[in-house]
């Protein structure tokens, strides 16, 4: 499919679809991280994530004030919390590392719901995520 004039879109190969299930007091941020360096992986997307977390670190932005540097608020909530979806990416950085960025939204056994920026989760039960690996030219 050819782009019409817009040069922020960009068309990538789809590879493999990888299915994981994380276990028990595994880290869900890191854990992504070591498998993709594992398996060279520099580029994909978390299509798919639900589970449960004991431990939920976010780091959300609240304000950016005119002309200033971008504020925000981190969260350590220590409760067992219910995956209702994530999804991110995997990102070549310079110098050849990777990024792992992933948004979370979580439930609480009262149904509330917590959600941003996932610096880190401590899986409870289980957590199955499907990552869409992107083939490099």
């Amino acid at each position: 499919m050819k782009l019409t004039d817009n040069s922020d879109w960009a068309t990538v190969k789809p590879g493999r679809l990888l299915k994981r299930r994380f276990t028990p007091g595994e880290q869900l941020v890191s854990g992504l991280d070591e498998f993709a360096r594992a398996n060279g992986i520099t580029s994909a997307v978390i299509v798919s994530c639900i589970g449960s977390v004991t431990n939920l670190k976010l780091h959300n932005l609240c304000s950016v004030p005119d002309g200033g540097e971008p504020e925000f608020q981190d969260h350590d909530i220590s409760a067992v919390l219910e995956i209702v979806s994530a999804e991110g990416h995997i990102a070549p950085l310079p110098g050849g590392d990777i990024r792992t960025h992933i948004h979370i939204v979580a439930a609480k056994p009262s149904g509330d719901v917590i959600g941003g920026h996932c610096v880190e989760a401590t899986i409870c039960t289980s957590a199955y995520v499907f990552l869409q690996v992107i083939e490099s030219d």
